[in-house]
């Protein structure tokens, strides 16, 4: 499973780690920290240790082996001892409902899909999208119209309002 987005995914569904992953059938779990505050690492989790067998080595082979791997792992502890992981993958989501609740009676916009954890995908007139732009907002656009916009466990609640804000002017 890919993990990038695990910590917003068990928010959003209100469901422990274990019924995401080796309940429902994961064999392996490739869990991000970097999009939940952390500088660098990820945790690969086997739920079949049979499937672990010469892993260590063939990250060693593909030169994926820091020489100070303690460094990279120890921040895991407090993150998860913490509870600091759910509450970041909570705050992204929280950031998206909040947008995606401001911006989704304007006229001329529409929600591409309901904002279920941390995006919001809209869509809007090319003039919204490249005044956004303009105004230095980065984000990324599907071909064929649409925006996806991405919260992550540090978004600022007075940018989102203003994203929010910039979205409704250039609407109207």
């Amino acid at each position: 499973m890919d993990g990038a987005r695990f910590a917003n995914a068990c928010a959003a569904l209100g469901c422990s780690p274990a019924e995401m992953t080796w309940q429902a059938g994961v064999d392996v779990l490739c869990f991000g920290g970097t999009k939940n505050g952390m500088a660098v690492g990820e945790a690969i989790l086997f739920f079949d240790p049979a499937l672990a067998e010469g892993f260590d080595y063939r990250c060693k082979q593909a030169g994926q082996l820091a020489s100070k791997m303690r460094f990279i792992s120890a921040p895991w502890v407090g993150l998860l001892e913490t509870g600091a992981w759910l509450r970041n993958g909570q705050h992204g989501n929280d950031s998206a409902h909040a947008l995606a609740a401001r911006i989704e009676a304007v006229p001329g916009l529409s929600l591409m899909f309901p904002a279920q954890a941390n995006a919001v995908f809209l869509k809007a007139p090319d003039k919204v999208l490249e005044g956004l732009r303009e105004k230095g907002w980065r984000f990324y656009t599907f071909i064929g119209g649409g925006a996806r916009f991405m919260f992550a466990w540090d978004a600022e609640p007075d940018r989102v309002a203003q994203l929010a804000a910039d979205i409704e002017a250039l609407a109207a």
